[in-house]
């Protein structure tokens, strides 16, 4: 938010003697932040203006066309705008003390922003939210929460994204108890348009941004038969397409065909007891259970979240791609479809030795690519965690979009295993692929005909580093990367690098994603340092936010006896914005052992309202050195971070070797080894590693570096 006028900030000294904490109902009021909280949204006219066939002045406050012929002073905006606030306060503690819900002082101020805005409509019992607080609404999710109070943000029937960043505000705040915080930049909306007199229990949905949907509503009431939701521009909506910006979605209507094509039918009984019409794998369960391309078990289930096995995943893909059904060819059921598979080289013998062993994201990919021969990608990987050209093929044919991880950073994780569900959804985008239209191709003037997946030049040969289609020249003075690949070794999450000359250390880094850490489990379980996020810029309106954790992962690390250093994910756009940055870590961090360097961790965001959206390369480059070199000018060692795209084609790296490097990449576990030409001192290899005393993935480090 903008800085807040001199009254208000009068107000919030005053509001800094009162006590905090949770209030009785009857006592609430607005506090003076909330106040001004409010007063940031609505904005200060001196003049009485119509909006709606209603007139208002000041700060949004109701008033008559010739209320005030000489109009208000801010003073007087705001006395109007605390007289309004009282009244409806009344309604509010009401509503609280009849439920016997009790607020902190945050929420409560939330939810008057809201009432300021919208009225008293909520407070009725049948509406998500006035329900979730008398349930308790910290017995429900944060989607849950966010939607309850997101979805206030229609005129008439129609979402209004001024609106949806408001209410997407007041969420954050009555969550997090944030009044300046990044809400606004944290969801996207889907708006559902029905149509053919049917119903979706709600219009307009939140979703996380950068994460995959989850969960499409299936609308009841039609008179046809529902085959998905569709843009404006004609494309299918899918659960696991990923949440980028808010969209109108369109649902499609039709008569089913009499054959069984794969077309969702009327007719269908569900034989599945755990698959629901609700789970976002509905419909491609059907579709292809209609064509018999998938079975259930004898016990009437699907196990839609059961890891398939290499025989499960062959016969599959093979059926889908119109091969017969093959018969055994030895005691196993899915010999056929191994032999045939090795026979037209769509696997190797080595890789189909064990048909009950769970294949991996990375061969279905292989798998499915070459069964459908797709043409080789000239596509820059858009994966943080790979390269690997089978999974280009299917990312540039549609079949596959990734997914976000804690970092935002686009990830395919190729060697997990893949649950039925995702493998259904997978094959039905098989059948629905329509390979675009032939057009000639270029000479090929390489004087080799290659092979599947020819080898890289060599940079030292051609003077070029290969990036995807890019040729990048090689920059001189840039220390060249002479890690030998054939010495990494990953054990579970550990990966050791076996040079008996070469001392290497294992760390993590966290943020709030991670949540509570125990962090002596962390030190018990080996590892020997951290890096702890300090804060973040939003990508979108470019505010300061601290990391809700920073504090208690600080001192928890610090006193378990690891060596800690810190990071701020950046989204800088001036030099003055980078410093900035570096003094807010700098002030945080004042009272912290900090033994390991301080961190400027650039990165991209995949939105189309990102600032940095455009940034060049001198500017970018201009705003790490300035980072560092005010975390220089306090004693602490900076370091630059950044993954291959952001190193070959954002930074410009020879200005930056006065400066110690960390490089982000996560290969396949075949082949652990990073790619990066130049050097580092830090490589992160994985964004999911098991750690002791923290629940869930966290992203793990090799160094070559003590500090």
């Amino acid at each position: 938010m903008k800085k807040l006028c001199s009254l208000f900030l009068c107000a919030l000294l005053v509001l800094q003697l009162l006590p905090a904490g949770t209030l009785a109902a009857s006592e609430m009021t607005t506090s003076d932040q909330g106040v001004a909280f409010i007063a940031e949204f609505e904005g200060y006219r001196q003049y009485a203006y119509s909006d709606g066939g209603k007139w208002y002045i000041g700060y949004g406050t109701a008033c008559g066309q010739n209320d005030y012929p000489d109009g208000v002073s801010e003073a007087e905006a705001l006395g109007l705008l605390q007289e309004e606030l009282a009244e409806k306060e009344v309604e509010v503690n009401e509503f609280l003390t009849k439920y016997g819900i009790t607020l902190a002082q945050h929420q409560f101020d939330a939810l008057m922003s809201l009432t300021y805005n919208l009225g008293t409509g909520w407070l009725n019992p049948s509406y998500r939210l006035g329900a979730y607080l008398i349930d308790g609404w910290d017995t429900h999710t944060t989607d849950e929460m966010v939607n309850a109070i997101a979805t206030w943000c229609h005129v008439g029937t129609e979402p209004q994204e001024a609106l949806a960043q408001r209410r997407l505000t007041e969420a954050y705040l009555f969550l997090y108890g944030e009044y300046e915080n990044n809400g606004a930049q944290s969801y996207v909306y889907l708006h559902f348009i029905p149509g053919a007199g049917a119903e979706v229990p709600h219009s307009t949905l939140f979703y996380p941004i950068n994460h995959a949907y989850g969960s499409l509503p299936v609308p009841t009431g039609g008179s046809q038969t529902f085959q998905g939701w569709y843009t404006a521009g004609g494309t299918l909506l899918t659960a696991d397409d990923v949440a980028v910006s808010n969209t109108d979605v369109t649902a499609r209507w039709g008569t089913p065909p009499s054959g069984g094509d794969g077309t969702v039918s009327v007719s269908w009984t569900n034989p599945y007891s755990d698959v629901k019409e609700s789970d976002w794998f509905y419909a491609y369960v059907k579709n292809l259970s209609l064509t018999g391309a998938v079975e259930g078990y004898p016990d009437g289930t699907f196990k839609p979240t059961r890891q398939i096995t290499v025989g499960e995943a062959l016969k599959m893909v093979l059926l889908a791609a119109g091969e017969t059904e093959q018969a055994m060819t030895d005691k196993h059921w899915a010999s056929g479809y191994r032999d045939l598979a090795v026979r037209k080289g769509y696997m190797t013998a080595d890789q189909v030795t064990d048909l009950d062993a769970v294949i991996t994201r990375g061969v279905v990919a292989q798998l499915m690519a070459l069964v459908m021969g797709l043409p080789e990608s000239t596509t820059a990987s858009p994966f943080a965690d790979t390269s690997d050209q089978y999974v280009l093929r299917l990312y540039d044919a549609g079949l596959v979009t990734g997914s976000y991880n804690a970092q935002n950073q686009l990830v395919y994780r190729p060697d997990q295993g893949i649950v039925r569900s995702e493998i259904s959804a997978l094959v039905w985008r098989m059948h629905q692929y329509e390979p675009p239209a032939e057009t000639p191709e270029e000479p090929d003037n390489s004087g080799d005909g290659g092979s599947d997946r020819p080898a890289e030049p060599d940079p030292e040969e051609t003077g070029y580093i290969t990036y995807g289609n890019k040729k990048i020249p090689i920059l001189a003075g840039v220390p060249v990367c002479e890690y030998d690949k054939s010495l990494f070794r990953l054990e579970g999450s550990i990966l050791f690098y076996d040079d008996p000359k070469v001392d290497t250390y294992i760390g993590i880094d966290v943020s709030s994603y991670q949540g509570d850490i125990d962090w002596e489990e962390v030190a018990a379980d080996g590892i020997e340092y951290a890096f702890v996020r300090v804060g973040f810029r939003g990508y979108g309106t470019g505010s300061l936010n601290y990391d809700r954790y920073y504090e208690q992962n600080l001192q928890g690390a610090i006193d378990a006896g690891l060596d800690v250093g810190v990071y701020f994910f950046s989204q800088a756009i001036t030099v003055e914005e980078a410093v900035e940055e570096a003094e807010l870590v700098l002030d945080a961090i004042e009272d912290y052992d900090i033994t390991y360097p301080i961190v400027f961790d650039w990165e991209t965001v995949s939105s189309s309202s990102a600032r940095t959206n455009g940034l060049d390369s001198s500017t970018l480059t201009d705003c790490a050195i300035a980072f560092c070199e005010r975390v220089l000018e306090d004693g602490y060692t900076p370091m630059v971070y950044f993954n291959q795209n952001v190193g070959y084609t954002k930074f410009q790296l020879d200005r930056l070797t006065d400066y110690d490097f960390w490089y982000a990449q996560y290969p396949s576990k075949s082949a652990m080894y990073p790619a990066m030409y130049y050097n580092y001192q830090i490589w992160q290899y994985s964004s999911s590693g098991t750690v002791a005393g923290i629940s869930g993935g966290v992203d793990m480090n090799i160094s070559w570096k003590k500090w």
